[in-house]
Order: C-alpha cells, then structure tokens, then sequence
C-alpha cells in the first residue's frame, strides 16, 4: 500500500514540475480566465437564465388540472352512486407565451453579454498586472546594476585616496552613493514582491508561489488605430453595450407580457359524469372575469424597466465613445514616449555606464561628473522601462474599452487602416 501511495505521489509530483514552467501573457489570461470566480458566477447566471428561456418555450405554462367527484345518491329507495370526473387545461391565447419567451431570450442574451464583458476586463487587467510585473522586474535589474557600478565607483575611490590621487570627500559621496544605490534595490525587490502578488492574484495563483514570467514589453502594433474605426467597433461589439441593448428588449418584451397578462386565460376541459345510472360526457370552458385587476402594477412596473433600460443604454453608448477616444489618445501619448527611447539612446545609455567607471579610475572624470553621467544613464533605462510599460497597459485599457480580446487585438494593429499616433479631434 505504501509503494502505491509513494508512486502516486511521484506521478503527481512528477505532473506538476512538468506543468510548472515560465508565465507568458498568454498563459496568465488563460489562467485567470479560468480561475476567477467573477466569471464563474456570471457563467452560472448564464445558466440560469437559459433555463428559464427553456421553461418560458414550454407549451403550457400550467398543469393539466383533474377533479374527480362521487358520492350516494338514493332515490326512492334506490341508491346510485354519482361519479364527476373533468380534467381541464389553462391555454394562453392572446400572445402571452410569445412575449414570456422575447424576455427570457432576450434575458439570456443580456447574461452572455455581460459576460463576455467580463472577461475582457479579466482580460484586460491580467495584461497590465502582467506588464507591471515585467516592469517590476526590470527596474530591480537596473536597481542591481546601479548597485554594483556604486560599489565599484567606492572601490576605485578608495584605491585613488590610497596612491593619494583621491580625496576622502571623494571616497565620502562614493559610499553614499553605495547606500542610495542598496536603498533603490530594496525598494525595487519590493516592488516586484507587490506586482508579483497582483499577478498572482489576479491569475488565481496560490499565494507566495514562484513566477517565472517569460516575455518583453515591447508594443504590439506599429500604431495605433483610427479612432472612430474603434468607436464603431466598440459600440458594435462590446459585450456591456449588447447586454444593455438586450436588457431594452427584454423590457419591451415585459411590457407586452404586462399589457397581455391580464386578458383572461380559459380553461378548456373535457368531463364525465354518471348520474343515476347515466353516462354523460361534457365539454367544458372557464376563464376569469378580468372586473376587479387588470395588471395596473405590473403594467407600471414594466413601463419604469424600459424607461430605465433605454436611459441607461443612451448612457452606456456615450460612456464607451469618450472611452475608446480616451483610450486611443493615452496609447498615441504613450507611444510617442515609448519611441523616444530609440536604440542610439538606449545604447547610448549602456555604453556611458560601462565607460564611466573607466573614465574615473583614469583620472578623465571626476566623481562629480561620475555621478552626473551614471544616474542620467540609469533614469533614462528606468524612463524606457516605465514607458514601455505605461504603453503596454495603455494598450490593454484600449483593447478593452474597444470590446476587442487578446488575438483580435493582435490582429487589428497589424491591419493596414492602423495610423501612426493618429488621434480623434
């Protein structure tokens, strides 16, 4: 028993290491897609609402209902017995059954727009913890590289103070430079712990388990889109605005059941009675006289829903517009940054930071000009980093509000009608 426990155990050890591996963007939308219990919840009411869709097609919204009466029945001093039996059936002919079903479609339309919405938010914010993550990342790699030029810096100076080239100020601001530089990386390793855990998070991954993340942040297109083309998408495909639009349909649908619900409904029935000794075999029809409550509640209550229903959908549309015109802006603004760090001044950057040290340990540079140099190299890869990163989220933000998922996302900045940081009046 223990060597089938022992070998079960390798076996599912054995799964996960094989599973485990680096964390693309990919993977981590499909991991949080699948793990979060928003979504979950939203594909259960989908569920639900698809059920009730079934139950409103139902042919008969009622039960067949059967009375069944007998009792003695003595005349004369002759005893029968008197049996009543009638089996009836509620019938809805004035259109009742047609508006139950618009509304529980429509219903049901509303639930799967609301959550492809969802997911595309899920989406969304996977892609920019995501980002931050890789940013994070970066930037401690930075931190550390910063680290090790400061304690090389302290070295020289103090090997120049020892041939009495230096001086102790020098050897001084070099050590204090060593402490911010520590300082940074401390700061920096915290900001990766923090992006790591929203990553984590995010993507349903057991808290404290290690990441591997696997990817660059480099943009996606070439451009960004034309906005308007953008805004007409959204406003076509967004999954909020059809549950809205759904929502308008479903309400109409209700005001119709509404007006309907109060015409009455006849009961139709077939019946059979033995009266002494007499069979007989009646048709039978009853229905309510519709005197005393004619829906006015439910009427109202109907009307109110559409009223709503259309508000909020008119809202919901110019929301969206400003959106995706907000968006696209923030991407071109973004961008613009981004290619500001172009490979002559990303190059530019690495190679002042290997040359400084030289330069100082060869007496051509003083520390003060040491310095200078360094930390304008170091926040300018800080700067292409944040850059980077501030575009790749503002592209997830627009991906977003423009009701597009990750591969259509991917498939409009490569199409040919995508212009270069252009950007609505």
């Amino acid at each position: 028993m223990r060597t089938v426990v022992a070998i079960a155990a390798l076996l599912v050890g054995g799964g996960a290491a094989a599973a485990e591996g680096p964390l693309t963007v990919e993977r981590a939308v499909a991991l949080a897609l699948e793990r979060n219990p928003e979504i979950s919840a939203r594909e259960a009411g989908l569920r639900a609402a698809r059920a009730r869709l079934e139950g409103a097609r139902l042919p008969f919204q009622a039960n067949p209902e059967v009375a069944i009466a007998a009792g003695p029945r003595s005349r004369g001093g002759e005893r029968s017995t008197d049996v009543d039996i009638e089996l009836s059936q509620r019938v809805e002919l004035f259109g009742q059954r047609g508006a139950r079903i618009d509304a529980a479609r429509a219903e049901a339309a509303a639930a799967e727009g609301a959550l492809a919405q969802r997911r595309a938010e899920i989406a969304a914010q996977t892609r920019i913890a995501f980002a931050r993550a890789l940013a994070a990342e970066r930037l401690a790699a930075i931190a550390e590289e910063d680290l090790a030029l400061s304690r090389e810096a302290a070295r020289v100076a103090e090997k120049r103070l020892e041939l009495g080239d230096g001086s102790r100020l020098e050897l001084n601001a070099a050590r204090v430079e060593v402490g911010r530089a520590a300082r940074g990386v401390a700061l920096a390793r915290q900001a990766v712990d923090a992006a790591r855990a929203e990553l984590r998070l995010v993507t349903g991954t057991p808290a404290g388990a290690a990441l591997r993340l696997a990817g660059d942040l480099a943009p996606a297109g070439r451009g960004g889109a034309a906005p308007e083309a953008l805004v007409e998408r959204a406003l076509a495909g967004r999954g909020d605005l059809a549950a809205a639009r759904h929502e308008v349909d479903a309400a109409r649908a209700e005001v119709r059941f509404a007006a309907r619900e109060w015409l009455p409904l006849p009961r139709l029935g077939a019946g059979f009675k033995r009266e002494e000794g007499a069979d007989i075999v009646v048709g039978t029809v009853a229905f309510d006289l519709p005197v005393w409550n004619r829906n006015p509640a439910g009427r109202g209550t109907a009307s109110a829903r559409l009223s709503r229903a259309e508000s909020e959908l008119g809202a919901a549309e110019r929301r969206v517009r400003e959106e995706v015109l907000l968006a696209a802006r923030r991407v071109a603004a973004a961008r613009e940054a981004a290619q500001a760090f172009d490979a002559d001044v990303v190059g530019a950057t690495k190679e002042n930071l290997a040359l400084t040290t030289q330069a100082y340990q060869s007496g051509k540079l003083d520390l003060v000009q040491v310095l200078l140099i360094r930390r304008s190299a170091i926040e300018a890869r800080r700067g292409e980093v944040e850059a980077l990163a501030a575009l790749a989220e503002a592209e997830a933000e627009l991906a977003r509000v423009s009701g597009a998922t990750v591969d259509e996302w991917k498939e409009l900045q490569r199409e040919d009608e995508f212009l270069d940081g252009e950007t609505a009046p």
